[in-house]
């Protein structure tokens, strides 16, 4: 990888998310902006995303790698809840902490994070695979995720097959099927993913700027779930996958999804099920800021 690309992605990543971040510290949004363009994000151009990269015709990836891929995304996202349970098992009593660190841990940003930073550096193929991704970090975190923070309501279908995942199992059905896209919804589909990483980096930015940066710096247990999330987790995956596949780019795809930072969705399941977000909120703000600095690193290391 060249150094020159890694980091000029930066520089957007970090000028994007100050956008964000400066717009709601200045009242600059209007009041729902936020949860308006989150919305947008989530449910067309991170969707969009996902179909480019079935329509884009450098991605490499054919029907028969499909099981193994599928294999592969399956224990990337199973490592992180293993280590998010390890942790809490080993540290939840000294630190007074409850199911929220372990899905703090457990869950990772792999579609604003993840997808947009694969997607800029690896590009369709990769982002393909974060689609995949999808399908079993939806069915944890909805299943066992709700289960142990007691989530009023527990498990809800509507949850799972969110939009990222009813697109990434359409674009399965093109793939099997070897479909073809017409050029004016590839073009579409294009146009689309081409702001998924502008906006998802200004919501990430809008998230921090509405939450309490410097309470969220003091909580000394986010950096426990910082050094699991963001190091050991991504450790942990490289080392499995190495010897679970020789695919180079799928590799190096599922340890920077394994090395995002907390998922939004953690606090907002915790806030659902009545209990206190804190620790969940402030884990998103601090991963997510350290994530500026091991991010970058992983992906230099990965090459």
């Amino acid at each position: 990888m060249e150094l020159s690309a890694l980091f000029e992605t930066c520089f957007v990543i970090i000028a994007l998310m100050l956008v964000g971040f400066f717009g709601v510290r200045r009242g600059i949004y209007p009041p729902g902006f936020s949860k308006a363009v989150s919305f947008l994000v989530v449910n067309i151009f991170l969707v969009g995303s996902v179909f480019q990269s079935i329509c884009a015709e450098e991605a490499a990836l054919t029907s028969a790698e499909l099981p193994h891929v599928l294999l592969v995304v399956i224990v990337t996202i199973l490592l992180s809840y293993v280590l998010g349970f390890l942790t809490l098992r080993l540290f939840g009593r000294k630190l007074r902490a409850d199911a929220s660190l372990e899905l703090s841990i457990a869950v990772m940003n792999n579609l604003l994070v993840g997808l947009p930073i694969l997607q800029a550096m690896y590009g369709p193929t990769a982002v393909l695979y974060v689609g995949l991704t999808s399908l079993p970090f939806n069915l944890l975190l909805y299943t066992y995720g709700t289960w142990r923070l007691g989530v009023d309501g527990g498990f809800r279908a509507k949850d799972v097959f969110s939009p990222c995942v009813i697109s990434t199992l359409v674009a399965l059905v093109f793939f099997v099927l070897e479909l073809p896209v017409p050029h004016a919804v590839s073009r579409l589909f294009t146009v689309i993913a081409a702001c998924s990483m502008p906006l998802s980096m200004i919501v990430i930015g809008i998230t921090m700027g509405s939450e309490n940066l410097s309470e969220a710096l003091r909580d000394g247990r986010v950096y426990l779930i910082a050094l699991v999330r963001l190091v050991l987790a991504p450790a942990l995956t490289w080392l499995a996958l190495d010897i679970l596949t020789d695919n180079a780019l799928l590799l190096k795809s599922c340890v920077v999804i394994a090395g995002c930072p907390t998922g939004i969705v953690v606090p907002i399941l915790t806030l659902r099920s009545g209990r206190d977000a804190s620790l969940a909120s402030n884990a998103v703000i601090v991963t997510t800021l350290l994530s500026l600095l091991t991010l970058p690193a992983l992906l230099l290391i990965l090459g």
